[in-house]
């Protein structure tokens, strides 16, 4: 089951979004998340948070359309966007796509959004924003790009190294060799057809496509 969160940043507008949302299976929004998707003419499933940034008219009319609230207490340990994939999981997903989780004037959230990417080992969790969608990579493990000549394609250690990191498709290729923690070495790699691939023996890699 495909469940898409509108966390609480800005979404950017772009064909991948709306791909997203058109194959969800279930809405959930993290706090004003919920105002966001019903500017985009969706009504989430659950609402889930604190509830701190959520202007009461749009938490009014998403209950009217059948939202149902899971309100959190202000001092909590999670985020409203890891409450919201908490949720996802009890109801069944087996993919979750995340949006409005880079876009917004907390760069601490941002961050906090990309590092739960790490957290949740068992379901794969795409953050889209725009024409760029980044997601996780463990080793051993392989993906898969499926774009255009001149898309943009940045590799990321999330671990002190990111080991044995081979690739095929692209204009700077990687042989086997390790990516390390602090050194972006891994940024704008570019296709150079419509498909590559990036595998890893070991570490944590994030994927970051930006469409060209």
């Amino acid at each position: 089951m495909h469940v898409v969160i509108f966390a609480g940043g800005v979404v950017q507008p772009g064909r991948a979004v709306d791909a997203a949302v058109a194959r969800a299976d279930m809405v959930i929004a993290a706090d004003s998340g919920a105002a966001t998707a019903l500017h985009y003419g969706i009504v989430p499933a659950y609402i889930v948070g604190d509830l701190d940034s959520l202007d009461e008219q749009a938490l009014a009319d998403a209950r009217e359309r059948g939202s149902q609230v899971i309100p959190a207490q202000p001092e909590k340990d999670e985020t409203d966007t890891e409450l919201a994939l908490l949720v996802a999981l009890e109801h069944g997903a087996t993919e979750i796509t995340l949006l409005g989780a880079l876009g917004g004037s907390r760069i601490d959230h941002a961050l906090a959004n990309v590092l739960l990417l790490a957290g949740f080992e068992t379901i794969p969790i795409r953050i889209l924003d725009g024409e760029t969608t980044c997601w996780l990579l463990r080793g051993p493990g392989k993906a898969s790009i499926e774009g255009q000549q001149g898309d943009t394609l940045s590799l990321l250690p999330l671990t002190a190294s990111a080991e044995g990191v081979q690739t095929t498709g692209l204009y700077y290729p990687l042989r086997g060799e390790t990516l390390t923690f602090g050194r972006p070495r891994g940024v704008s790699n570019v296709l150079t057809g419509q498909r590559a691939e990036v595998s890893l023996e070991r570490g944590l890699l994030l994927l970051v496509h930006t469409a060209s």
